[in-house]
């Protein structure tokens, strides 16, 4: 017997999905069984700032054996949670969530919802959930024209594999390939057939390591990718394609053989390690013997003071790095390590970007649930509205791969479930959804690759796909991509994804894009599905979960301005699934129709659009 309704991501029971605009009132209802018969029932709503309230509900009506009892509420910015407590009632008086979202009834230890707050202070960027995104590693993706090393780095052949042993106990990542911005202009009409509509570039400013995490110096290109005249024609030849690019902001941390830093004296006799007078002195946190603060202990990764007036005024001033890039054409910035950015220097750097370009995006990396994100003891606000417009989808990422990989539907929904009720609804349309990135294992070696994730660099060297793995890596990549493409958020692609590339943890993850190696039959799957961002319905369109169960999963998206309809089923399941349609289906890929139902065969799936009668 049902005892209590209650589901935070239907509107019925919450007239606001997702996280509530600040002061603006909205309703929630909570049905209650008749044979419970509660003489009150109040909803409880507290933060861990000090508020606690408790609003009496009023009961609406009876209908069909259950009490609707409602609450109008409205509250200032920030993260709550909240439950139900009833009186009157002989056993469990507290209404909390469950497995999955819905209501149960608890004696004591209740679990309640969360429920975020926001004041929007800047627009969305209009541009940034349409078409696809497509993620560069500049120095593995395209070489044009001729490299020169610089310094002591060695220029290898494209397409060898990365260099991955230490060199004298250090991990140095001094071997290039010669990929350079000039490869990235060459190959933009292959990312527009693609539907690419932006584009995230690694970092590309001065820097030693080939990842370019390292930064040296933030007012210029790195010379063995181009130079900043390159970097302004790649925008310019990229916005008039309706592309737009994204860089790579490491704010958080330099190189220490940076101008900034210049512990090996690479920059002269100046620098915060050897000169105290430095500009850049008062930028780092120094100890006893010239000890410094570095980013997860990396010596070479020297920790900047987020609160450190000059360093601040660096980044955001109006001259500063973070303005002058979108001067030079950058669409927006993808924050690395946002979550070790302290809110000080973030607010001034989403201030300053907005201030230069008010539809500029700013996109963060969180690999958690972002809206409830506490790191250093400090809860974030990345989404009361003021700071982040996006972040990286990582909770998505992992809840598809264990539903592709094993069938495992609740993780998905539960990960749904969160999105659905935590975020609010301008950041959940522009999720950046990933399957891979720079930091992980390649999509189609951690669906079907031997588990040698814990095993030596030497080991996942040699390890390859076998043929088998490989054939069951593409049919179950294809099940992912359809998830990705079509889920709330804008789908992005990791350089070589679309062509079948495969490889274990970095460095293995970095290789270079296989030109006229590529599976084209994968490639041009990629490119029907890029297709379909076209359709507004996948852009802002509503989401309802339909069917979660035994390795199925069905979605609908729905759109009231466009009047598309599409519905999404993916099956894991051991079986043929069938899902439920009201009238007439067309299969966006196929052509075929479906009248009423839908059967999906063992590890098939189908995109439908309701078909209307004219």
């Amino acid at each position: 017997m049902i005892l209590v309704k209650y589901n935070p991501v239907k509107e019925f029971y919450k007239s606001i999905v997702g996280a509530v605009p600040q002061d603006v009132k909205f309703g929630v209802r909570v049905q209650i069984n008749s044979c419970i018969a509660p003489s009150k029932v109040f909803m409880r709503i507290y933060n861990d700032c000090g508020y606690d309230s408790e609003v009496q509900m009023y009961s609406d009506r009876c209908e069909e054996g259950f009490y609707n009892f409602i609450a109008d509420v409205s509250l200032k910015k920030g993260l709550y949670w909240y439950y139900f407590r009833m009186e009157g009632v002989a056993n469990e008086q507290y209404i909390g969530m469950a497995d999955g979202g819905c209501a149960q009834l608890f004696y004591s230890d209740v679990v309640p919802w969360q429920l975020s707050v926001y004041q929007k202070m800047y627009d969305t960027p209009r541009w940034l959930n349409t078409g696809v995104c497509y993620q560069i590693m500049v120095d593995r993706f395209c070489s044009v024209g001729r490299v020169v090393p610089t310094e002591d780095k060695i220029l290898r052949k494209w397409g060898q594999q990365p260099y991955y042993q230490e060199e004298d106990g250090r991990v140095t990542n001094r071997d290039f390939f010669g990929g350079n911005l000039k490869g990235v202009i060459e190959k933009l009409p292959y990312l527009r057939s693609l539907n690419v509509k932006t584009i995230y570039l690694n970092p590309i400013f001065t820097a030693y390591s080939n990842h370019k995490y390292d930064t040296e110096d933030y007012e210029n290109i790195d010379s063995m990718f181009g130079t900043n005249k390159e970097f302004e024609k790649l925008c310019h030849i990229a916005d008039e394609m309706g592309i737009n690019i994204i860089l790579d902001g490491v704010f958080n941390h330099v190189g220490s053989s940076s101008k900034y830093f210049n512990k090996e004296g690479k920059y002269g006799k100046g620098g915060a390690y050897n000169d105290v007078n430095s500009p850049y002195r008062s930028w780092f946190n120094f100890y006893d013997g010239n000890k410094y603060e570095c980013w997860w202990n990396f010596e070479t990764l020297p920790r900047i003071k987020a609160d450190n007036p000059s360093a601040q005024e660096y980044f955001c001033g109006d001259n500063g790095i973070v303005p002058l890039w979108l001067k030079r054409g950058a669409s927006g910035w993808r924050l690395d390590v946002v979550d070790e950015i302290a809110d000080c220097m973030l607010d001034k750097i989403v201030q300053a970007a907005k201030k230069q370009d008010p539809q500029c995006a700013i996109i963060g990396e969180v690999w958690e649930d972002a809206s409830n994100k506490v790191d250093y003891g400090v809860r974030r606000r990345y989404f009361e509205g003021a700071q982040l417009d996006s972040v990286m989808n990582y909770p998505l990422q992992k809840a598809i791969i264990a539903f592709v990989k094993d069938g495992n539907g609740t993780a998905l929904h539960n990960t749904v479930f969160n999105i659905l009720n935590n975020y609010p609804l301008y950041i959940r349309n522009n999720l950046m959804n990933i399957l891979g990135t720079h930091d992980t294992v390649r999509i189609l070696t951690e669906l079907v690759g031997d588990r040698v994730g814990n095993s030596t660099k030497q080991v996942m060297s040699k390890t390859r796909l076998t043929d088998s793995q490989y054939q069951r890596g593409i049919q179950l990549l294809k099940l992912c991509v359809v998830l990705q493409y079509t889920f709330f958020g804008f789908p992005t692609v990791f350089y070589g994804d679309e062509a079948g590339m495969e490889g274990y943890r970095d460095p293995f993850c970095r290789g270079c894009y296989p030109w006229g190696k590529e599976n084209k039959l994968l490639r041009d799957f990629y490119v029907l599905m890029g297709q379909l961002r076209n359709m507004n319905v996948f852009c802002n369109g509503d989401f309802d979960e339909l069917v979660c169960k035994d390795g199925f999963y069905a979605f609908q998206r729905s759109s009231q301005d466009s009047g598309e309809k599409v519905v999404v089923a993916v099956n894991r399941g051991s079986t043929d699934n069938s899902v439920s349609l009201d009238g007439i289906y067309r299969d966006l890929l196929t052509g075929r129709t479906y009248t009423n139902i839908a059967t999906v065969v063992h590890d098939g799936f189908v995109i439908l659009e309701k078909y209307h009668v004219e």
